[in-house]
């Protein structure tokens, strides 16, 4: 099958490398590049089509008409309330329309705050999104994106999954939720915290993206958990393991509060949260948190840092 995401980023970049080891014809858009890009584009040779193309121009319909399958990955959690808005709502929507007018199976990467649902084994609600408890703009610009998708593949019969995954962590990450942790044990301390968080890797995405594609489903949302969650301090203490170790320091609560960037504190509330994984087991089977994921992360940003690219992205 012929797949085609848009957007480049570490979890569009595992997915594409995920189906192109798989055998599917793959190809993958982005409108602008930075050095972390231009890395991940380095990995795709002879494996991966990238195509630099405006998400919303009338070349990315084109596109879109040549191949069977479209997963978006375009989005922000960053930013101002017009910002969010354009990334969360108005590419997805665009690009929803043009798939399902061309009858092609549209898959959106959404987050499991999109609803704003904490607690333990949260489900996904019967009636999409409806009562969401989502409070800041990132919140609820997924959300509202949720919304348009699922309404424009009510009105044209498309075919549509949503997924929602947790912390998604991966080799070629360079959020800056781990370019944090990272640049933080290379001082040799290694935080104990009281936090813990619902986690996905990103290869098991390109696994739920390959079996959707082939299944095309309709009007389906799904959290992406591996069925539990891992405390924070791990991913701290599994870096160090390819840093030269260090001290572990246990950090109160507060204070890592008070010092992690805003767009990580507002994460922080899921904290002890967890998402009933069964309906995402039964697209991609077994799940398992993978700790040689992180320590390989760890070694590639440090060869980010040492081509002088570590820049979060």
């Amino acid at each position: 099958m012929k797949y085609l995401l848009t957007g480049l980023g570490f979890i569009s970049t595992h997915v594409a490398l995920y189906l192109g080891e798989a055998g599917e014809e793959v190809t993958i858009t982005y409108k602008s590049l930075n050095p972390v890009k231009e890395e991940y584009l380095s990995l795709f040779k002879g494996k991966v089509k990238a195509v630099n193309v405006d998400p919303l121009s009338e070349e990315m319909t084109k596109l879109i008409a040549q191949h069977d399958v479209v997963a978006n990955f375009i989005g922000e959690i960053s930013g101002d309330e017009d910002r969010l808005r354009f990334a969360n709502v108005e590419i997805p929507r665009k690009l929803a329309k043009d798939a399902f007018d061309q009858g092609k199976t549209f898959i959106h990467l959404s987050g499991a705050t999109s609803t704003g649902e904490t607690g333990i084994n949260v489900k996904e609600e019967k009636e999409h999104c409806k009562d969401s408890r989502a409070t800041t703009p990132f919140e609820k610009s997924k959300c509202d994106g949720e919304r348009e998708i699922m309404r424009l593949a009510l009105e044209r019969d498309g075919h549509l999954a949503i997924l929602r995954p947790t912390l998604v962590y991966g080799r070629y990450s360079a959020h800056i939720q781990f370019v944090t942790m990272y640049k933080l044990v290379k001082t040799r301390i290694v935080p104990e915290l009281g936090l813990r968080m619902a986690t996905i890797n990103a290869w098991t995405l390109g696994r739920a993206v390959q079996t959707l594609g082939k299944k095309s489903p309709k009007g389906l949302y799904l959290y992406a958990s591996e069925c539990g969650s891992v405390p924070v301090s791990r991913f701290f203490e599994l870096m160090s393991q390819e840093t030269g170790g260090g001290i572990k320091l246990p950090v109160p609560t507060w204070l890592a509060k008070s010092v992690l960037p805003k767009d990580i504190r507002n994460l922080l509330r899921y904290s002890g949260t967890t998402y009933d994984c069964s309906a995402f087991k039964e697209v991609v089977g077994e799940l398992k948190f993978d700790e040689e994921e992180v320590r390989a992360n760890a070694r590639f940003l440090n060869y980010l840092e040492k081509k002088g690219k570590l820049i979060p992205t």
